[in-house]
């Protein structure tokens, strides 16, 4: 006799049970699909505008990271976000050229805007109202400030005592084209125990005014100087500083200008990046080293440099005069020789010997590249460095 029932057989009460409710699980997807959605409590937009409902200090916070104008625009979105633009944190940007700055906007803004400051940036300025927008409540526990004057103006401006009146809640500070006083410093007793990234911008500053500056700055992370005047020597004492970039003017504009001639690192246990160079190479610049423990990179170093000490170790231009120290923390280094020569580099291979790249700038092979009779000793940066001719 056949079996009573056959497995996937047509009429065969499992396969029966299989497409019924094949048939039930698409009746019902059918029925669900058609139905509008369940409308959201409270009624409204069914796609409500989700960055909306986040909480005023996250909106303020967002409309403080737009540029200025930006910022302004979001009191049309909705009667939500209008009064977000006036109490959320400032970032007043304007730039341009010269003449361009619209006073009466700067001055509106700052007149209604009741909430915190964070920055505050205007360059090209040729305004004699930067004083008053700087004593402005509205920027009270200012957090970045952005200063430059124009570069075109002769004599240089003097930066108003009103930009030193943030030092207890500066983070970040850049000042242009301008002269610093020393009356500023010595009224002002300048300290500043939160800043962390300093620019100087074609700054006139005398060597004492900028060392007791820079003796201020107890958290200091990184220090720009790019062609300022008025100091001989920079003497570098921070435990905190990690990066310094140091540009100057190696010829003075006017013979009574005073330029950057010494470079001295007496105590920096922290720094890792040391860039340095002159606007026509190094024209008997003299870099000291004394303490750097953690110096990573160093650059860049031209035969045109005066001196330059590591430790023990000194080096007149380029070329070896003493090996006394090895730095084997340095990683990087950026030379700058216009003839090059064997001797320079493998001297300089010796002194970092876990130097892990090398960039090299040079115009022509000098003669010292032919090999000596006798080898040289193994260089044990060799096994890992990249070579890099620019």
């Amino acid at each position: 006799m056949e079996p009573l029932h056959r497995v996937g057989g047509e009429g065969s009460p499992r396969r029966s049970k299989s497409v019924m409710g094949a048939q039930a699980k698409r009746k019902r997807s059918h029925q669900s699909g058609s139905q509008e959605p369940p409308p959201r409590a409270g009624g409204g937009d069914p796609d409500p505008d989700l960055i909306s409902l986040l909480p005023d200090g996250v909106l303020g916070d967002i409309i403080s990271l737009l540029p200025t104008a930006d910022g302004a625009r979001t009191q049309a979105i909705s009667r939500r976000w209008r009064p977000l633009w006036r109490s959320a944190p400032l970032n007043l940007a304007t730039r341009g050229g010269v003449g361009s700055v619209d006073e009466a906007a700067v001055s509106s803004i700052l007149a209604a805007h009741g909430g915190p400051a964070r920055r505050f940036a205007v360059s090209n300025l040729a305004l004699a109202g930067l004083d008053g927008w700087l004593r402005s409540p509205a920027l009270d526990g200012l957090r970045e400030l952005d200063v430059s004057y124009s570069a075109a103006a002769s004599p240089k401006p003097a930066m108003p005592p009103s930009a030193l009146r943030f030092s207890f809640t500066l983070r970040v500070a850049h000042l242009g084209c301008c002269h610093f006083p020393d009356a500023v410093a010595a009224s002002c007793q300048v300290h500043f125990p939160n800043l962390q990234h300093l620019t100087l911008r074609l700054v006139t500053v005398s060597e004492h005014s900028l060392h007791a500056m820079l003796a201020g700055c107890t958290v200091l992370n990184s220090l720009v100087l790019k062609y300022c005047n008025g100091f001989r020597c920079l003497r570098i004492n921070s435990r905190s500083l990690n990066c310094l970039a140091v540009h100057y003017s190696d010829h003075p504009d006017k013979a009574e200008e005073i330029i950057l001639q010494e470079l001295i690192l007496e105590n920096t246990p922290c720094l890792e990046r040391l860039i340095h160079g002159g606007s026509y190479g190094d024209c008997g610049m003299r870099v000291s080293v004394i303490s750097a423990p953690k110096l990573k990179l160093l650059g860049r170093l031209t035969d045109g440099i005066g001196r330059l000490e590591l430790g023990g170790t000194v080096f007149q231009g380029l070329k070896l005069i003493r090996m006394a120290t090895t730095m084997r923390s340095l990683k990087v280094l950026a030379l700058f020789n216009n003839v090059l020569c064997r001797d320079v580099i493998i001297n300089f291979m010796r002194c970092f010997p876990c130097l892990e790249k090398l960039y090299i700038r040079t115009y022509a092979l000098g003669m010292g590249n032919a090999w000596a009779d006798k080898p040289v000793d193994r260089l044990e940066c060799l096994d890992h460095m990249c070579w890099a001719f620019i």
